[in-house]
């Protein structure tokens, strides 16, 4: 690959050699890709904050020995107020480790970048609560990735589901209550939640802040992404309120 100049967010780095870092990045056009940024632990080195996680800019690289490197960046934005704020920190953290297993090197990852840098912007600059924003963000992510649940029909026999339901992980979808099932059950409001919100631009994730279903829908949802993506040890833990017993 020829020297090129990408935007990229930083999802991850690790120190390599004595000055040197290897840094996974997130690109709308090549997807995730890992580059070295040389020299960037020096105290002087202009790549010092490019190559920080959460860090997003334009980024201009070149090859080197059969691995990308970093030559420059102009930082467009560092999402610094939610580096001082722990729990909001956790929840990025979280995005970002989510983003690293799911993004592919060498496929176009554009809607997953935009997306990326919406939900991290709400995180940093919104009032909203962290554990909302991350059901938005993990709904988001599954749909892009082909994965949403099947929210409006029963996975099971087909029928149209139009009120409360039970939500099995495993089968990928609501499960109507004429079916049997021991999945945990789901409010009409949360399995709402559960089928709009991943279609609905996350601009307008502040709609469902107030909602009395959202915590179940978090709690129901991270069942969902934890089974699909094995991510469990990496997930804040959720909410007193999101994480209340499962109704049957």
């Amino acid at each position: 690959m020829p020297a090129l100049s990408t935007p990229a967010l930083v999802l991850r780095h690790a120190d390599y050699g004595d000055y040197d870092r290897m840094v996974t990045l997130l690109t709308p056009e090549y997807g995730r890709m890992d580059a070295v940024a040389r020299g960037c632990r020096r105290a002087k080195s202009p790549l010092v904050n490019a190559v920080e996680p959460f860090t997003s800019g334009v980024y201009q690289l070149y090859a080197r020995r059969g691995r990308m490197s970093i030559d420059q960046c102009e930082i467009k934005e560092s999402f610094y107020p939610l580096r001082v704020d722990y729990d909001r920190l956790v929840h990025g953290a979280y995005w970002l480790r989510l983003l690293e297993t799911t993004a592919v090197p060498d496929v176009p990852a554009g809607e997953l970048f935009l997306i990326a840098l919406k939900a991290l912007a709400h995180l940093s600059y919104s009032d909203l609560p962290p554990a909302l924003l991350t059901m938005a963000f993990e709904m988001h992510l599954m749909a892009q990735l082909g994965f949403a649940p099947r929210m409006d029909a029963c996975v099971c026999c087909g029928r149209p589901v139009a009120g409360d339901a039970r939500f099995d992980a495993a089968l990928g979808g609501a499960v109507c209550l004429a079916c049997p099932s021991g999945a945990p059950r789901v409010s009409n409001g949360a399995r709402r939640i559960m089928m709009k919100l991943p279609r609905t631009q996350f601009e307008k994730v502040a709609l469902v802040d107030g909602h009395p279903n959202w915590q179940e829908a978090a709690r129901l949802f991270r069942s969902y992404v934890n089974r699909r993506l094995h991510q469990e040890k990496f997930a804040p833990p959720l909410s007193d309120a999101c994480r209340g017993e499962c109704k049957t």
